[in-house]
């Protein structure tokens, strides 16, 4: 084979999107091997109309100018083996059309992975199909990163052979802006080698906007189930605070529309959230011709298989993440309608003189603080779970690239509020501990901390529910607390088994004789024990005794 037959770039399954990247690429004089995995005869008829189409555009154009004839960058392959060979090293190749079908991925790295050598990279396109959520039931497209085919086939068969395998994975857009602007890019979050992600970013970035967010593959996706974590939370601490301005200062939907229109105008909750939600409570209801739409939608949120997985994973990884679990534990009380409508009948709450009396604007301008506050606890506890995963995972993340993706307009996220944290994060990503420690977002809380009590403590007295606002202001509370309440649950319990303690300022464990029972007549002794020393599952040491001065 001549080195005028050598590809740079290998693409195998000719979707309409593999065939648009392999001809732009093409016509760029890159030479592109292609194949197709489905139906390996359909290959000659791509290359065929591809290079109809080139001789057609150079002859309109008078004569050809192109030191390479682009009609030959496209070289067809009748196997893998063959697309392997024909590439140069270290090669590139992009997978296209495996899109929730692990299996078919499966196959193709099989045959390939004997055709490669070290340092060649490859790429697994995401989610290809721009259509419309057709199905109202059918919104649960994530993959737990645990699931990852990708991720696994790297760590155990791809990186052992120097061989980089990387994964992008598609982030939701508004609908809206994709219907109207037909050239927006969708937008991908890429976990895998960083330097083979800046190599293949070449060839990808004229079709997507793309992010490289982490080391593995895993990252990508463990960056998009954030980000779903997150966009429930920050909807539901907003729906709170709408919720509040209807019953606390009794709103009408046309003042709730009104009102958010004028936060989203330049204020601190500036957001795609608010803009829309404005508009949402301005619709009129056009089945019923009564009222507005938002009054007839039933108030229940059914769960899908990947909501959960926030609030499991802060528990394995332990990490407090209070406020999202409030969201969830918030849809759980949704789903329970009618047991909901009987307990309303059945529990009251403080009518007339017992509900405080607020000020409307002051209600409003305080719950601006509110949000914000408890949207930033949001971020904060998204980022603390990768943080806290990517330790466990021993993968190298990129928090910075996050956030700017999911800030990129027609993004659920898109916020001022992202936007401050992001050039806080920026400036200080190396040093991070928490989101609530950068010096502009910890000044921020500062200033609107007494806001967000004040609507905690409203909503608490009119007895009306705040699971987020409120669990995002005691986590706010309990982070910056020296001293906890904890100390009292040890001692109870070492009371109560013997589970022991250790002490400030002293080395080793201890247990106390808190009554004269525990020593048999020995009063007020303390003990010092070996660690675990009363775990069941261990076997039990014998422990000596000092009285305690």
């Amino acid at each position: 084979m001549s080195l005028n037959e050598i590809c740079e770039l290998g693409v195998i399954d000719l979707t309409s999107l593999g065939q648009s990247i392999a001809a732009h690429h093409a016509t760029q004089q890159r030479r592109v091997c292609v194949y197709d995995y489905d139906d390996p005869s359909f290959v000659p008829q791509v290359v065929k109309e591809y290079k109809a189409s080139i001789e057609q555009d150079d002859n309109d154009a008078g004569s050809s100018i192109h030191t390479i004839c682009p009609s030959r960058c496209m070289v067809p392959s009748t196997s893998i083996e063959e697309l392997a060979k024909i590439i140069s090293t270290p090669r590139k190749i992009i997978i296209f059309g495996t899109h929730n079908d692990d299996k078919k991925f499966d196959d193709i790295w099989n045959e390939l992975k004997l055709h490669l050598t070290r340092g060649d990279m490859v790429l697994r396109w995401g989610e290809e199909d721009r259509a419309m959520i057709t199905n109202p039931g059918d919104q649960d497209n994530l993959q737990f990163y645990t699931e990852s085919i990708v991720s696994n086939l790297s760590k155990f068969q791809a990186e052992p052979l120097g061989i980089h395998l990387l994964e992008m994975v598609k982030l939701e857009q508004d609908r809206a802006t994709i219907i109207k602007e037909s050239d927006t890019q969708d937008t991908f979050v890429v976990g895998g080698a960083k330097d083979a992600y800046g190599q293949l970013s070449l060839y990808v970035s004229p079709f997507a906007l793309t992010g490289h967010v982490g080391s593995s593959a895993a990252c990508a996706h463990y960056a998009r189930m954030v980000q779903r974590a997150v966009e429930f939370g920050v909807a539901q601490c907003l729906a709170e605070g709408c919720d509040l301005l209807k019953k606390a200062a009794l709103y009408e939907n046309q003042d709730l529309g009104r009102t958010l229109t004028k936060w989203n105008e330049g204020g601190i909750l500036t957001s795609y959230l608010v803009e829309i939600s404005s508009k949402i409570y301005y619709k009129r209801d056009g089945i019923t011709k009564k009222g507005h739409v938002i009054d007839h939608i039933v108030d229940s949120i059914d769960l899908n298989g990947s909501d959960t997985w926030f609030s499991l994973e802060a528990t394995k990884l332990g990490v407090p993440a209070p406020t999202v679990t409030a969201a969830l534990e918030a849809r759980f009380l949704s789903t329970m309608k009618e047991e909901r409508v009987d307990a309303s009948s059945i529990l009251g709450a403080p009518e007339g003189a017992d509900t405080p009396s607020v000020l409307k604007d002051q209600i409003s301008e305080d719950l601006q603080g509110a949000i914000l506050s408890a949207w930033i606890c949001v971020i904060a506890e998204g980022l603390s779970i990768f943080v806290a995963a990517a330790e466990v995972g021993q993968w190298e993340v990129n928090l910075v690239e996050c956030l700017r993706l999911w800030n990129l307009p027609a993004s659920f996220l898109n916020s001022e509020m992202l936007e401050i944290i992001l050039l806080a994060l920026s400036e200080n990503q190396r040093n991070m501990q928490n989101v609530l420690l950068l010096p502009s977002i910890a000044s921020r809380l500062q200033a609107t901390h007494m806001s967000w009590r004040r609507i905690v403590t409203l909503c608490f007295a009119s007895a009306i529910p705040c699971p987020c606002l409120g669990a995002s202001l005691t986590y706010y509370d309990s982070y910056r607390s020296k001293i906890l309440p904890s100390s009292l649950i040890r001692a109870q319990r070492d009371f109560f088994g013997g589970y022991g303690y250790n002490r400030f300022n002293e080395e080793g464990w201890y247990t106390s004789c808190w009554v004269q029972e525990h020593t048999g007549g020995l009063k007020r002794a303390t003990k010092k024990v070996e660690k675990g020393a009363n775990d069941d599952t261990k076997k039990k040491k014998k422990r000596k005794t000092k009285e305690s001065s």
